[in-house]
């Protein structure tokens, strides 16, 4: 009875030991996980778009469901942009780093550097690679189609008695084609339109500004100068009012001297007849 009971007692030790083992293990490979996780993860594209603009991603590094926040990693993004079958442009960005930030997102933007042709359709593409022990690796590809359209803003608007001017800034890498009309009214009557053509700048190109002159010198007034950017996708407009105050020209009196008067007497006047006097005394002592 006592031999039965210390083997029962030798079974009940050794179960125990097994299940602590057991629990040890599992905490471990918990633990292990845990620590992989927070130091790996996937990306998640949030979104992605391609346009005449360039490339904007929007890219998460932390999982939703679990509420899971990781380090900070490295990633290389490659930007291509395709017309029909062929590559026309080609980027790869390097060690590009990613934080959980706020909500975890990461926003980037890039400009390709390539005169498009408007109305055509491109393809951009996005390729990501993650970096594993220092070397980066293919993760994945994303696409987005889109057409050609040409862009631009006016960014300040000049208007006096002389003339306007309208500065313009392209937003898009299609090379703008349109044309600017100058409209000047006062009290709601159009007074004079002037048009011009606009600068052929892509959105890499610094801003231009176009000048017009009026046909007359504006009258004293309050007027209002319409700008209108016109092309095959732009109908942006700008308005501007400005005051012409009055123009009084300043004439500068001409100089009075009076005759007779000694001290307000020509310069040089008395050093002449000076000198008249002492030369008609030396030529009459010679002869």
């Amino acid at each position: 009875m006592i031999k039965y009971g210390v083997i029962v007692l030798g079974l009940i030790l050794i179960i125990s030991l097994v299940g602590v083992s057991t629990a040890l293990a599992e905490s471990e490979r918990m633990l292990n996980e845990s620590e992989q996780a927070l130091g790996f993860s996937k990306i998640y594209v949030e979104g992605f778009g391609a346009n005449s603009e360039g490339f904007k991603l929007i890219l998460r590094t932390y999982e939703q469901r679990l509420d899971t926040r990781f380090k900070p990693f490295l990633i290389d993004i490659e930007y291509i942009l395709m017309k029909e079958e062929s590559v026309i442009y080609s980027k790869r960005i390097k060690q590009i780093p990613l934080s959980i930030g706020g909500e975890g997102e990461t926003v980037l933007s890039h400009q390709p550097d390539v005169a498009l042709e408007e109305g055509n359709n491109y393809t951009g593409i996005v390729k990501i690679y993650l970096y594993n022990k220092g070397a980066p690796e293919y993760y994945l590809t994303t696409i987005s189609n889109f057409i050609a359209k040409s862009n631009a803003d006016i960014t300040d608007v000049f208007s006096d008695d002389i003339g306007a001017s309208a500065t313009i800034k392209s937003i898009s890498m299609v090379p703008l084609n349109a044309k600017i009309i100058f409209t000047l009214k006062q009290d709601n009557r159009i007074i004079e339109t002037r048009e011009t053509k606009a600068p052929s700048i892509m959105s890499n190109d610094k801003e231009k500004t176009v000048n017009v002159l009026w046909t007359n010198r504006l009258e004293e007034g309050v007027y209002v100068t319409s700008v209108l950017l016109k092309g095959t996708d732009i109908p942006v407009n700008y308005d501007k009012i400005f005051t012409v105050e009055k123009n009084t020209q300043m004439t500068s009196p001409v100089p009075v001297t009076p005759i007779g008067s000694n001290s307000h007497s020509l310069p040089g006047f008395s050093s002449g007849l000076a000198a008249i006097a002492i030369f008609a005394l030396a030529y009459r002592w010679r002869n």
